[in-house]
């Protein structure tokens, strides 16, 4: 009998849990839509200003990732509800709580009731919408539209992102990535060489129960199959003994390939996890000179980097554009990018990118990358790795076909083994690779390598 009061106080105090959790997601949600902070930024303010439990955060960053990951799907769901409520103008706390109790309810199976009872108590003109909406049969309802709108709808993307996978991977391939960015991330994990060797790494792991797998492709880094929830909470994460940063990450980093007693430049540094793994290569010996234009990112990617072992590099506020580092061999520019390579873990950033925001990322991109190419041109065999964390062309290789109209180049190897060519239809695209998560289960990458002539 005592065992039973136990097992039910313990459900008791998950329904209590969830509760909060349902309705701390609907202030999430509506602070997401006034500010112009990504969805994991909001997570972050909450987690740092309220110090919630760790179940309870976790529950509320499920809730709330996942529905925006399926934010268009969900909103086309209520609008072919065919009811008196008119979604569109409803407000922030009464269409999140619509938007959160579709999801758990077409998703997740929760209970309509339960739905109806936590989310929408206050919202009673809600109910009917609700419960058409999680009936709905989509492919039925999305029959008559053109392809791109259909799938748009069915794998929740935008259509601008839809046509672009599908114009340069075609559409079986396009619809793989849709598919593979409305799941999970895989986490990984690697030693700080400059602090732990992997044999303490794979140990302190294992003691806090987070259990990794070696990557088969690449050495020195490991994939999270369980606890990858207690990394960020464990003395030798914080301590910067270990690191959480993705395999298409590491790799971009690695393509420069930089030798002990070389001067480099991190020409886009913040927050300093490639800094690190340079510094790491190199051995601590020689020059390594990270910069980045924002000051408060400097600031405390600065700090981390002594955290992490790297007190020896020199950290400047500068616009790579204008070239602060004359002397460079090698330069990685991990250019500023719309980060759609990475809608598995920031799912909101499909939903914030426009057209507008696209060409002024283009810009940026331009002027950083012809800016160093120009102040370079007198010093051939300058090595550079250009990166973006991107799924576009348009920031990939679009811009490696201009950089080349203007500027005399090399293309060296970019030495990662699985690594798929760049799209089809461009002058540098057998020369340049790109990661994807469908097919490598990184983020999106585009690295191209190459020596100036």
């Amino acid at each position: 009998m005592e065992r039973e009061n136990r097992g039910s106080d313990s459900a008791s105090t998950i329904d209590v849990v969830k509760a909060q959790a349902r309705q701390k997601a609907i202030d999430i949600l509506c602070t997401f839509a006034e500010r112009k902070k990504s969805l994991h930024a909001v997570l972050r303010d909450f987690l740092a200003l309220e110090a919630p439990d760790t179940e309870l955060f976790m529950m509320v960053q499920a809730l709330t990732m996942s529905t925006i990951r399926y934010l268009n799907t969900i909103d086309f769901l209520i609008s072919r509800s065919r009811t008196s409520i008119h979604f569109k103008d409803l407000p922030e706390p009464k269409k999140n709580a619509l938007r959160l109790a579709v999801y758990e309810g077409r998703w997740l199976g929760t209970p309509i009731k339960t739905l109806e009872e936590q989310y929408l108590s206050k919202f009673e003109d809600c109910h009917r919408a609700l419960r058409r909406a999680i009936g709905i049969k989509l492919d039925k309802a999305v029959a008559s539209m053109n392809d791109i709108e259909r799938l748009g709808i069915l794998l929740s993307h935008p259509s601008f992102l839809v046509k672009t996978f599908i114009d340069n991977l075609g559409r079986d391939e396009a619809i793989k990535l849709m598919q593979a960015n409305l799941r999970p991330r895989s986490y990984y994990v690697r030693p700080n060489l400059l602090k732990c060797d992997t044999e303490q790494m794979l140990e302190s792991l294992h003691e806090f129960g987070i259990e990794v797998a070696p990557d088969p492709e690449v050495d020195g880094i490991y994939r999270v199959t369980q606890g990858a929830d207690r990394i960020v909470r464990s003395p030798v994460f914080r301590e910067g003994r270990i690191l959480l940063q993705d395999k298409a990450s590491i790799l971009a980093a690695r393509a420069l390939n930089p030798q002990p007693g070389e001067t480099v430049w991190d020409a886009c540094a913040a927050p300093g996890m490639k800094t690190e793994l340079l510094w790491e290569a190199m051995n601590r010996e020689g020059h390594l000179i990270a910069s980045d234009m924002h000051s408060g990112r400097t600031r405390i990617a600065a700090d981390r980097s002594r955290l992490l072992g790297c007190s020896e590099v020199s950290w400047i506020l500068a616009d790579a554009s204008t070239a602060p580092v004359k002397d460079a061999d090698k330069i990685l520019i991990d250019a500023p990018c719309t980060s759609t390579g990475i809608l598995r873990s920031r799912p909101s950033f499909k939903w914030k990118m426009n057209k507008r925001f696209l060409m002024s990322i283009m810009s940026i991109q331009h002027k950083i990358l012809d800016g160093i190419m120009i102040a370079y041109r007198d010093r051939p065999g300058t090595e550079i790795v250009y990166a973006t964390c991107s799924l576009l062309p348009h920031e990939g290789e679009n811009q490696i076909d201009s950089m080349l109209s203007r500027h005399s180049v090399k293309f060296l190897d970019v030495p990662i083994a699985d690594a798929s060519p760049g799209y089809p239809g461009f002058e540098c695209s057998d020369k340049v690779r790109r990661l994807f998560p469908h097919i490598h289960d990184t983020s999106g990458f585009f690295i191209a390598h190459f020596r100036i002539e």
